[in-house]
């Protein structure tokens, strides 16, 4: 398409006009306008896939509530047909709300604390989802207080087993089913040990729905709380770990988000239909030839003025990936945006190379910030690296992190705040500490262990760090 033809500042204001995709709040209403539906995702939605596993940033949360919300529901149920069958209740958010079925995490780390129970804890939600669905509640219990609605179902175990096998039968009857979802399952306990215990008591409990026909629950999981060592070490564990999905964005997936929240902006609607020749259906904006062709309309072939720069297209998600390989999207979209916003802007091009170096790094900042939200102790573990060098010698980092006492010191905050899984567990079974550490990093995907045991750290949290890299695409210069 020539480009006198193309309205190259309504894009760009379409481009600067991206949502922040902030993090999902519990219980805040899903718009069907919001949903983008990727082919990959089934998996994540399939009410028999019962663990959903992802990093910061990657949905988890958001489909929990697009799931539970009928409407946004009926809308992903025209693409996962099956969906339609479906009623769907939240089981746990760490919601500070009182709700009649799903507890606040004060309610649970306090039923959990007085009775010590963790599987009636559980059962007793499930319960209370029969109550709220119409099945009879016991005189007895006169308030709607979670703590005593468990030590009743702990002392009641077969009365429980009718309530939920009719509740089951009727969901059956109707040919539905019902899935309780539990999302926020980092907010359970105050330490790792009564985190550990509280969300293995919910696995099995999801290993035990599979005896229903018509109930299932749907457990989100953040990825470093699924990759604590003792968390499946109990009889059938190593099935639902693997049978879990990881929720993840494919590149294509990413720019199908990208171009689907662009025709839809009011700013750059019309100059996106004119780019698609009209052609905006979900199905042609998943199609990889034309996310390719639009980049290259967009924002150019090439990172500068010659190939050896590398292409815009594959640039971007390499840059913005972790170590596992992963771009959320909502660092593709910062990255994005901030391309948009800087200036000068390019004459032929919506965005050029240099506003795209200043996207990454923007996409830089914002990420290691969100992850330092859920990790407080990233800034400890990566301050020592400021001004080294990546790949670096496993030796030379642990050496780096010896020398400032970077695990110790971590280690010593732990009664205020969550240390890391794996250096928690090491601190009581006289383990080294920095293997530990770098194990806890690897699992987020802050740190990759090549082959050869060097240490890699992705420009996505490098730049941020202002740690250097030898070799490669030269990294982006603050302005």
């Amino acid at each position: 398409m020539p480009s006198r033809d193309i309205d190259y500042p309504a894009i760009r204001q379409g481009l600067q006009q991206l949502p922040r995709t902030a993090h999902h709040d519990p219980g805040a209403k899903v718009s069907p306008d919001e949903v983008v539906v990727v082919a990959n995702h089934r998996a994540a939605l399939d009410p028999d896939r019962a663990l959903v596993v992802g990093n910061r940033g990657v949905g988890k949360s958001f489909w929990a509530h697009a799931l539970a919300d009928r409407e946004t529901r009926a809308y992903v149920a025209k693409t996962f047909r099956d969906l339609s069958q479906l009623e769907v209740v939240i089981g746990f958010n760490a919601s500070s709300r009182v709700d009649s079925a799903a507890p606040t995490a004060n309610a649970v780390n306090e039923a959990f604390e007085k009775l010590n129970t963790a599987d009636s804890l559980w059962r007793t939600v499930l319960v209370r989802v029969a109550w709220q669905q119409g099945a009879s509640r016991p005189a007895s219990l006169h308030s709607n207080a979670f703590v005593q609605d468990v030590d009743w179902v702990h002392a009641h175990g077969e009365q429980v087993d009718r309530i939920l096998t009719e509740l089951d039968d009727r969901y059956e009857t109707r040919k539905q089913k019902l899935v309780v979802v539990f999302d926020a399952l980092d907010r359970l306990g105050t330490n790792w040990g009564n985190r550990r215990t509280l969300t293995t008591a919910l696995l099995k409990q999801a290993l035990a729905a599979r005896s229903y026909r018509a109930i299932r629950l749907k457990l989100f999981m953040r990825r470093d709380q699924f990759e604590d060592p003792l968390l499946f070490q109990f009889p059938d564990g190593s099935k639902i770990r693997n049978q879990r999905v990881d929720l993840q964005w494919s590149s294509s997936e990413l720019y199908t988000l990208l171009l689907s929240w662009l025709v839809k902006e009011s700013a750059s609607k019309a100059a996106m239909s004119q780019l698609l020749d009209g052609r905006t259906e979900s199905s042609d904006l998943a199609s990889e030839t034309i996310h390719q062709r639009l980049v290259k309309v967009i924002a150019g072939e090439f990172m500068g003025d010659s190939p050896k720069k590398g292409r815009v297209y594959t640039w971007l998600s390499l840059h913005l990936s972790d170590a596992r390989g992963e771009t959320s999207p909502r660092t593709f979209l910062t990255a994005w945006r901030e391309a948009a916003c800087h200036n000068p802007a390019p004459l032929q091009l919506v965005v050029d190379h240099r506003g795209i170096h200043e996207g990454v790094r923007k996409a830089s900042e914002d990420r290691l910030s969100e992850l330092r939200e859920d990790y407080w102790w990233i800034s400890l573990a990566l301050d020592p690296l400021g001004g080294q060098q990546v790949p670096m010698e496993r030796t030379v980092l642990k050496r780096l992190w010896s020398t400032k006492r970077t695990a110790s010191t971590i280690l010593g905050r732990s009664d205020e705040q969550l240390p890391p899984v794996r250096l928690d567990t090491a601190k009581r079974q006289n383990i080294n500490l920095e293997d530990e550490l770098i194990a806890d990093l690897v699992a987020i995907g802050i740190i990759e262990v090549r082959p050869n045991d060097k240490i890699n750290i992705p420009d996505i949290f490098r730049l941020e760090a202002r740690i250097k890299r030898k070799g490669g695409v030269p990294a982006p210069h603050r302005e």
